[in-house]
């Protein structure tokens, strides 16, 4: 146990080492555009429930956390988040739920719902950082899944992204240990 922490704190580390420049403490992204499951989700579960899950406590605020999760300690504050707790890398592949049963958005129709409501000439891509956090779901609900099916479908969703011009991509697809 005590080693798995560490090495989740070694983990989101390298990731603020990672966001920050270290010698200059120079912010490099300005923009956090998030899709996943509940390792990312800071209330659209929340929301899509009527406030009424992940449930508090001990869960905070939406969060499927007893406190902020780690795209929130990153210090960027302009955060666009898709994630949804529960969610799978393509419903089209294996359908994600949530509480009370209901379907989620899966991360390429997360992406789909981004491209559809963004307005890409505003978007800053040298100051943007895509993120991806998810895959563990796709084998609780179908086991029999094979992992190239599940790798695939998060290519199909970076493809997605260098698609529309993204060019600062973070890619994770295992859940904390």
């Amino acid at each position: 146990m005590y080693i798995s922490r560490l090495l989740h704190e070694f983990l989101l580390l390298i990731v603020i080492f990672y966001v920050y420049k270290i010698q200059s403490e120079e912010i490099l992204y300005d923009t956090i555009v998030c899709f996943g499951d509940s390792n990312s989700d800071t209330g659209n579960v929340y929301n899509l429930t009527n406030s009424k899950w992940p449930i508090a406590p001990p869960y905070e605020k939406g969060r499927f956390s007893n406190g902020p999760i780690w795209i929130e300690k990153l210090g960027i504050s302009n955060l666009m988040n898709y994630a949804y707790g529960g969610a799978t890398t393509d419903n089209n592949l294996v359908q994600g739920y949530t509480a009370f049963n209901l379907m989620v958005p899966g991360i390429r129709q997360q992406i789909t719902t981004y491209k559809n409501i963004t307005d890409f000439n505003k978007i800053s891509f040298n100051r943007t950082i895509y993120i991806i956090w998810a895959g563990g779901n796709d084998y609780s609900f179908n086991i029999s899944l094979s992992p190239s099916s599940v790798v695939k479908s998060l290519i199909n969703g970076i493809n997605d992204f260098i698609q529309i011009g993204a060019k600062h991509l973070l890619i994770v697809d295992q859940p904390p240990i």
